[in-house]
Parts: structure tokens; C-alpha cells; sequence
């Protein structure tokens, strides 16, 4: 209520000053989420959005939870041994489609600071490391919704083909009659058109993530990148440093109803309440005390990952790790150079030098994994990444020269075996040996014969006449069926998302390319398109990554017969291959999902980059000498007095810091 209150009297004090994308926000709609878990729930959501209504500003929209997924027909909710999760992820789905109908981008939580304290106490509880003690993010996208578009990162290629997007990049209209009357009095101004093109007001597709860069190869046959999905609703927290005590002055200041929810006090109910309530009991003192510690511990943990993550994106840009990304095909190749550690001759005279670089190791290592992390982030089907702690055995493979050493030995160090290929959240790290060193190619993991595959089921029926592919002609299509509108895209394997409009009743499945019925579509294109998909293929999705590769196939059941449904190939749409004559009755639109653009299309900065987790930057022109020094061989010791008092006092000194 104390959030609602705030946006009610900032929209009401400053009606213009309040703007997303330069576009005002006149009013805000709070979301009620009634769960459904006791019999009073619905009158007190109801009483909750009566009492917005008297802000005037904010629109109440009451959303109750369907518990049909998760809970049988005439099964109790309450009762399932998960209900808290449970309840989490009908909550933010929930929320999430409610975003897109009003077509919403930035969703507030009034999450205060007692809840952040509460959260980090649970996860000590529970032996979390630093990561997980960073507590409740202050902005994040919304979880829980990968599968759905418009609402996790995607849908703002859609809003920008409306008359009226949500979010618009053109100047306002007002900056423009400005911007043209101060440009009309210049004589020597650009005519309008040009002046427009310059500023990017017809052309916006440089906002967008689908400018990824492709090198230009004469010898195959070019293939556009298809875009790349952005956007979906944010999650922001605008109120985790007030207490909630602070919160409930400002309600009962401004004469506005505090609604608690009755289960907050069920110690039995779920272990936050528990804690809530071992929070309560203590001296009020010593808990501010307490929670004053724990908030400054979680501040340097959300610090030090923030810190960790900025390294690793300088390694990857530094380096250049990523050398081409293809969005139809899914893959990734990359080279990955050794980590600069100090070169262990150097420190042969000085102390404490193999115990420094062993204090460097783990936090290179941690580097090195999210780094890992970040490559598996473009090609994996997977919604959630592995964790660091899960990731040593990635490290050892791919940077060799970190792996953990169990002793110390003056010998050389043998060398490093041939890197062999793995699997590793659902993507396939092949090692590429070629001149320029060690590269690896990642792509989609073959999918395993003991799961199912994984299908898109789209549009129609079984039971709907024969599609114009087999039979029907051009004319029966165009004189009895409509195009239909397109529907919202469905996410495919987690990588692609993919929507499909036709003017015939005919069910479509997504299913991935299976050589049983490769063989019948190849025949089926004509000699030009049959070439090019061989040098498709070849070029861009060679060996296993091409039946990774998303299918278009049209289902229809065989009459009088119980079997499976028949399955016919209609397109690769992802490498722009159909059936000859497709697109007369089926559209289909495919894109990558949300990948980090920016880590594409970098340069090498240096030929040599500071060490990752050492000090400060080292010069070429030292370590150069530093190599000098430590590849001489050591100098003879003089026989003269002098030589000799000199030697035996700097055995003296060394000796005295002997334990």
C-alpha cells in the first residue's frame, strides 16, 4: 500500500515529469494476486483494490491463482508438500501475462529492507556461499516466464512494428518541430529526408540486438542472421532501504489502510515465517544490530560478484574470445586463450612468490567459469545456467593452465594433453586444432534417445483436409481459406522462437530435422534450391548440429487408423529452406532468443592484457625484461673476501626469516 500511495502522489505532483522512453506515465495499475489458499482470500483482495481505488490514480486488477497444474480436481492447495514454489511460480507467471495483456514493462515490488535480512538469513541458514548471500536484487528480469514471449526478454521487435509502440526510440514530436525550426533558419542546412536518416527516425535497427556481424565468404552462399529477441518485463525494487516500520508511518501518515497477510504469522506454514518470528522475539537492539551486519555483508558479497563480473566481461572483449556466433544453426566458436598467469621463473628470487600465485589461482578459476558461463549462455536450450561450484571440471578442460596442482615440483611440467570433446548443460564443446591455435565450437547437444523430442504443436487439427503440398491446388487455397492472424510465437527448445500463419485448417508441429524425413524433402526442391541447402548444411550446420537444426512439419492423422499421426517436412525455416510453393499458404517466423550482443563483433585491444587477478597492468617493455633476467643463467660467486662476506650475510638474512 505504502508503494501505491507514492506512485498515486508522484504521478498526481509531477503529471509530465515522470517518463519511460521519453513517454509519459499518466496513470499505474497495481496487481492484486489472490492465491486461493482460504476461504477469506477473495474479500480481502477486494477490499485491497477498494482501497486503491480511493488513490484515484491507480487501477486495481484482482488475479487469482489456477491451481489446476499443481493440484488435482477437489484437492486442497494448501496441502501440497510444495506449496510455497509452487505458489512462487503461479505468482510470477500470473503476473507475467498480466503484463502483456496491458502491455506493461516494469513491474515494482514493495519488497522492504526486513525482507532482504530475512531472505540473507535463510540462505545462511542453508550454508549458501558469498553468491548466494547478495540477498533480493534491486532490478531483474522476471522469472519463472522463459517460455513465454513478450514477457522474458523478447517481444520488443513486435511492439516496434505497432503504430503506437509502448517503447519508443524516435525523438518527441515536440524535440522535432524544435529541432526543425532551428534547422530551417540555416541556409545551408541537409534537406529533411537526410536530416531524418541521420538521426535514425526512419531506420531503427540499430536498437535492436539483430545487427550481429557475420563475415563474408564468397564461396558459400550468404544467409541473413535472424534477429534476436529483446525486451519483456523488469522487475524493480525501489524500496529494500526502508524498513518496513518506515513503510507502515507512511500509510497510517496518510490515513491509507496497512493490509497483512494472516499466513505471515503460521510459524509451521513456510521457514521465512520462522524466522520472522525468532527475528521478532529478540531484544530490539541487538536485532538492529544484527540485521545491520548481515545488510553490510551482503552488500560487499552483491560488490564483489559485481566486481567478478565486470572482469570477465574485459577478459572476453580484451581476448576476443568470440569469433563468429551463428543464430540459425545455434553455434558458437570461440578461442580461448591461455590465462595470462606470471610466468613462474620470475619469482625464483624472490619470497613468497609460489605462495602469491597460488592465493591468485582460485579467483582466476572464478573468472574462468563465468566466463564458461557466459559462452554456454548463447547456444544452451537450458533456463538456468550451472552454478560455479559445478563448473571445476569445465575449468580444468578448457584453461589447462589453472588446474589445481597438488605439489610442487622443480621438474617441468608435462605437457598438456589433446583437448577432447564434452557436453555440458546441453551444449557440445568440440575442440578445433587448426594454425592459430586451439578453438572450440559449441553447439546444441545431440538429443539423448532415452527423452522425448522436443515438439511445438501449432495451429489446426489431425482431422483437417489435405494440405496443398500433397494434393490441393493453388487456386482451391486462395477461393475457400483466409490468412490467419499470427499467433503469439512459442519457444522452441529453449532457442528458438517461432510462430507460423496459414490460410489452411493443418496442424503444424516444431520438431527438430530427423533423417527419415530428410531424405523425401531434399527431393521434393528443385535442382538450384537442392544445391543450396547441401552447401547450407555443410557450411553452416555440419556433421550433428543440422538435426538440431528447428523443422516446420504438417500432421495429419490417417482416417479409419489409430497410428501415429503422419509427419510430412515442409520447411527449415531457420535457413530459409521450404517445399516449393510454401509460402503461398504458410508463413513461418523464426528468431534466436535473447543472447548478449554485446560481447560480439570486439577486437583485441593488445597482443598482451593485465593478469587476471594479479595487481596492476604490466608493460610489454618490463615483462620483456623480466624474461631476460629470468632465461640468463645464474652468475659465479668470486672467491675474494669480498664476494665472499657479501654471499654469506645474505644467507644471514634469508636465514633469519626462517621459521
Amino acid at each position: 500500500m505504502a508503494m501505491a500511495h507514492l506512485f498515486s502522489a508522484m504521478i498526481k505532483t509531477y503529471p509530465a515529469a515522470v517518463k519511460i522512453a521519453d513517454n509519459p506515465v499518466h496513470k499505474a495499475i497495481a496487481i492484486i494476486v489472490d492465491h486461493k489458499l482460504r476461504p477469506e482470500s477473495s474479500s480481502e483482495a477486494s477490499e485491497v483494490a477498494q482501497e486503491l481505488r480511493r488513490m484515484g490514480v491507480v487501477k486495481p486488477v484482482i488475479k487469482p491463482l489456477n491451481w489446476k497444474e499443481f493440484a488435482p480436481r477437489g484437492q486442497d492447495p494448501a496441502g501440497l508438500p510444495n506449496v510455497e514454489s509452487a505458489a512462487r511460480t503461479l505468482r510470477y507467471r500470473m503476473l507475467g501475462q498480466t503484463c502483456r495483456t496491458f502491455h506493461v514493462s516494469s513491474l515494482f515490488f514493495a519488497h522492504h529492507r526486513d525482507d532482504q535480512f530475512e531472505t540473507i538469513l535463510m540462505r545462511l541458514q542453508n550454508r549458501h556461499p558469498y553468491r548466494g548471500l547478495q540477498g533480493i536484487r534491486e532490478a531483474n528480469a522476471i522469472p519463472e516466464c522463459h517460455d513465454l514471449h513478450g514477457v522474458y526478454k523478447s517481444g520488443l521487435l513486435d511492439d516496434q512494428m505497432h503504430k503506437d509502440p509502448y517503447l519508443s526510440f524516435k525523438p518527441p514530436k515536440k524535440e522535432m518541430r524544435r529541432l526543425r525550426w532551428t534547422l530551417k533558419s540555416d541556409s545551408e542546412a541537409e534537406p529533411w529526408d537526410q536530416i531524418r536518416f541521420c538521426l535514425g527516425v526512419n531506420d531503427l535497427s540499430g536498437h535492436f540486438s539483430s545487427n550481429i556481424p557475420r563475415d563474408l565468404d564468397s564461396r558459400m552462399p550468404y544467409l541473413t542472421p535472424l534477429n534476436c529477441e529483446d525486451g519483456g518485463v523488469m522487475i524493480y525494487r525501489p524500496l529494500l532501504q526502508f524498513d518496513k516500520d518506515r513503510l507502515i508511518a507512511t500509510c497510517e501518515a496518510n490515513k491509507i489502510k496497512w493490509f497483512e497477510d494472516p499466513t505471515n504469522e503460521d510459524v509451521t506454514l513456510t521457514p521465512r515465517n520462522k524466522i520472522r518470528r525468532t527475528i521478532r522475539t529478540a531484544a530490539p537492539a541487538e536485532a538492529e544490530q544484527q540485521k545491520r551486519v548481515i545488510l553490510d555483508m551482503s552488500r560487499d558479497a552483491r560488490r564483489r560478484v559485481r566486481l567478478e563480473e565486470a572482469e570477465a566481461r574485459r577478459w572476453l572483449t580484451r581476448e576476443a574470445v568470440i569469433l563468429d556466433f551463428d543464430p540459425n544453426a545455434g553455434t558458437l566458436r570461440v578461442r580461448l586463450s591461455p590465462f595470462r598467469v606470471a610466468n613462474p621463473h620470475w619469482g625464483r628470487g624472490r619470497l613468497f612468490a609460489q605462495a602469491r600465485r597460488a592465493s591468485r589461482q582460485p579467483h582466476q578459476r572464478v573468472i574462468a567459469a563465468i566466463v564458461i558461463r557466459k559462452l554456454i549462455e548463447f547456444v544452451t536450450p537450458e533456463a538456468n545456467l550451472p552454478s560455479l561450484a559445478n563448473m571445476d571440471n569445465m575449468v580444468d578442460r578448457l584453461f589447462p593452465e589453472l588446474a589445481a596442482q597438488t605439489h610442487e615440483s622443480p621438474s617441468p611440467s608435462p605437457p598438456a594433453p589433446a583437448p577432447k570433446a564434452f557436453t555440458m548443460a546441453g551444449v557440445a564443446f568440440d575442440p578445433l586444432v587448426g594454425p592459430s591455435g586451439a578453438q572450440w565450437f559449441l553447439s546444441r547437444a545431440p538429443y539423448p534417445s532415452t527423452k522425448p523430442l522436443p515438439e511445438r504443436k501449432l495451429l489446426g487439427d489431425l482431422h483437417s483436409p489435405t494440405s496443398p503440398l500433397v494434393g490441393a491446388t493453388d487456386e482451391s487455397v486462395s477461393r475457400h481459406h483466409h490468412w490467419r492472424t499470427w499467433k503469439t510465437p512459442k519457444l522452441w527448445d529453449g532457442r528458438y522462437w517461432i510462430r507460423v500463419s496459414a490460410c489452411v485448417r493443418a496442424r503444424f508441429h516444431i520438431l527438430p530435422l530427423m533423417p527419415q524425413h530428410a531424405k523425401p524433402f531434399r527431393k521434393a526442391l528443385s535442382p538450384p534450391q537442392r544445391a543450396r541447402l547441401d552447401r547450407l548444411l555443410k557450411y553452416y550446420a555440419p556433421g550433428k548440429v543440422r538435426y538440431a537444426l528447428p523443422a516446420l512439419y504438417s500432421v495429419q492423422a490417417v482416417p479409419g487408423q489409430e497410428a501415429d499421426p503422419t509427419l510430412t517436412l515442409l520447411a527449415l525455416p531457420s535457413l530459409g529452406i521450404h517445399a516449393p510453393g510454401l509460402d503461398r499458404w504458410v508463413k513461418c517466423e523464426t528468431r534466436y532468443r535473447w543472447v548478449d550482443i554485446s560481447l560480439l563483433g570486439l577486437g583485441t585491444r593488445g597482443r598482451q592484457g593485465p593478469v587476471v587477478g594479479g595487481g596492476g597492468r604490466t608493460g610489454p617493455h618490463s615483462m620483456r625484461i623480466r624474461e631476460q633476467r629470468a632465461a640468463r643463467p645464474p652468475a659465479r660467486t668470486r672467491c675474494d673476501g669480498a664476494s665472499r662476506r657479501g654471499t654469506r650475510s645474505l644467507r644471514l638474512k634469508k636465514s633469519a626469516l626462517l621459521p
